[in-house]
């Protein structure tokens, strides 16, 4: 017998004639499991699938137990984190949570305490009471993460979450994502076009190219494949100049462009780990305020095609 949580055999999902995931085959086990892909590659169709949104057109998928199509109890089982801002700006975090909870049945004290405790688990406190217009990026990620934890469900899939966030505001969510499982025993999903930032939470991952999976397994299997390719990265922010002096004499830089007006930035980089581990340092030592860090599609490009065999 199988100790997997998430078994899929021959999974297959179409759109007309797009195709969404073919003849996808994995086996995810408990704890923290990165889903990495490029853009496109069917990450968001595979979630979709988990939490029964949409039916598969062939194959089997079996997430704790339960076939996710068509089946309502297995909603208390998952909590579900988008990769889309769907937040209304003019509702406070505390009232977003507290309807969240309502449209799982709980209500009155219990309500009030499990919403408290919500806001102090993602850091968001403080904050509760304003409008989510009012929100950073990280803000409103911790607040969605919050909102799927309001049933207090055994499994969490969290699709893209550090998407489009700073290193600092990263690295904090990443603490967060962490903190879920080892102190509060959520077995997570989660899902990123960047495997280094997979890494950085856990040696499990699969990878997805073309709606397949093409590996899976141990991270530590596939750094060495990652690491014959440079890797692009683009950084946006104010004070590039101060942070390209920290980078420049780094031994992963391979090379830095300015944008004309600096406030980009693309690094081409040899070791993508250390520079992703030393970014949140470097940021906060040059003084620089980022609004974006993302990695090119094409990095990860190469490897992909190898693994696929084209």
């Amino acid at each position: 017998m199988s100790d997997a949580i998430i078994l899929a055999r021959e999974l297959s999902k179409w759109y007309g004639k797009v195709i969404g995931l073919n003849s996808f085959n994995i086996e995810i086990g408990k704890g923290i499991t990165g889903i990495v892909g490029p853009n496109g590659s069917g990450k968001s169709t595979f979630f979709k699938l988990m939490i029964g949104s949409i039916k598969p057109n062939v194959g089997e998928l079996v997430v704790m137990g339960h076939r996710p199509w068509r089946d309502p109890s297995y909603l208390r089982e998952v909590g579900f984190c988008p990769d889309y801002d769907f937040l209304p700006s003019d509702t406070t975090g505390r009232d977003y949570l507290r309807f969240s909870g309502g449209m799982q049945g709980m209500e009155g004290a219990k309500l009030s305490t499990r919403v408290d405790e919500l806001l102090k688990l993602v850091g968001m406190t403080r904050d509760a009471d304003r409008n989510i217009g009012g929100y950073s990026k990280g803000m409103k990620q911790r607040i969605k993460i919050a909102g799927s934890l309001v049933h207090d469900p055994p499994m969490l899939l969290l699709d893209e979450p550090f998407s489009g966030t700073d290193p600092m505001v990263r690295r904090d969510l990443m603490d967060l994502v962490k903190s879920l499982h080892h102190e509060h025993g959520h077995d997570v999903i989660i899902s990123s076009h960047v495997l280094h930032d997979v890494e950085r939470l856990t040696n499990s991952v699969g990878l997805i190219y073309r709606g397949r999976a093409v590996a899976t397994g141990e991270i530590s299997e596939i750094r060495g494949l990652m690491s014959k390719y440079p890797h692009r990265i683009i950084i946006e922010g104010k004070g590039l100049m101060e942070l390209a002096k920290q980078l420049i004499d780094r031994p992963y830089t391979v090379s830095l462009h300015l944008a004309p007006d600096r406030s980009s930035m693309t690094a081409e980089v040899s070791m993508p780990e250390d520079f992703f581990n030393e970014m949140p340092d470097l940021v906060q030592r040059s003084g620089s305020e980022l609004t974006q860090m993302r990695s090119l599609d094409d990095d990860l490009e190469s490897v992909f095609k190898y693994l696929a065999g084209d």
